[in-house]
């Protein structure tokens, strides 16, 4: 057990992980909290309504999901780089090891600090503009359906992560170039194969999705009921694990 997972070792890995990268952590944090403050102010500024839970909401999904990829794709940039490589493969420490660390970073340590930041940056948007009558509203994260967006973004995380160990180069661009192209195949399978099946033609759907199809000139929608969201939040969360253990196989597969 000691070979795969040792707590010491690990805690000293981490910690020489945090020394060698905070720097450029910290550099892109900055990045980030000035970008959601100069986008929040914009928006502040043009929007003559209140920021209600449901556009903070919107916002909070579409930067997470954003910028957590991003930051994931860059996780095992060492390992990509041919000088790097050697010094992080011939670490004593274990595979898993080295995979755990960098999944912390990318998947829990970045889900809460942008999530603290996010609240900071939305509280001070809120605030710097009233309006009589409407009270503050803030997001709440562990509430539904913002709670199932990270159900969600492990699946992304999961496919940036084998993308940021599986490519040597442009990480980022190619896991995307190659997850749309697959995405693109996909629904268009979909599309078909229901097609045949109803003998008739649908609407452009994402698989396990609702369905819309027009029939003498009438639009029918065929929504999935909550007991079937459920499913597909297993399925995604199912897909998720494959991919990180995918990753983590890939990992083990790389040699000096």
């Amino acid at each position: 057990m000691n070979n795969i997972f040792n707590l010491s070792r690990f805690g000293k890995l981490f910690i020489k992980h945090t020394v060698e990268h905070y720097k450029s952590y910290l550099m892109s944090l900055t990045v980030l909290i000035g970008v959601m403050i100069l986008g929040g102010s914009f928006l502040v500024y043009m929007i003559e309504v209140p920021i209600d839970k449901g556009f903070q909401s919107a916002i909070f999904v579409m930067i997470l999901l954003l910028a957590g990829t991003i930051f994931t794709s860059t996780i095992f940039v060492n390992i990509g780089d041919k000088k790097k490589a050697i010094a992080s493969l011939t670490l004593p420490a274990s595979h898993f090891e080295k995979y755990l660390v960098a999944w912390l970073y990318s998947y829990v340590l970045f889900i809460i600090i942008y999530t603290i930041c996010f609240y900071l940056v939305a509280l001070f948007a809120v605030n710097i503009k009233h309006f009589p009558g409407h009270p503050i509203e803030m997001i709440n994260v562990f509430e539904k359906p913002l709670i199932e967006m990270f159900l969600l973004y492990a699946f992304l995380h999961s496919v940036a992560f084998l993308g940021a160990i599986f490519f040597e180069k442009l990480h980022f661009i190619k896991t995307v170039f190659l997850f749309f192209i697959f995405l693109a195949i996909l629904i268009s399978f979909n599309r078909v194969l229901l097609g045949i099946l109803l003998a008739r033609e649908v609407e452009v759907t994402v698989p396990f999705g609702n369905l819309r199809f027009t029939e003498n000139n009438h639009i029918t929608d065929i929504n999935i009921t909550q007991q079937q969201y459920s499913y597909l939040l297993i399925f995604i969360t199912a897909l998720a694990l494959i991919f990180w253990v995918a990753a983590y196989y890939r990992l083990k597969e790389k040699q000096v």
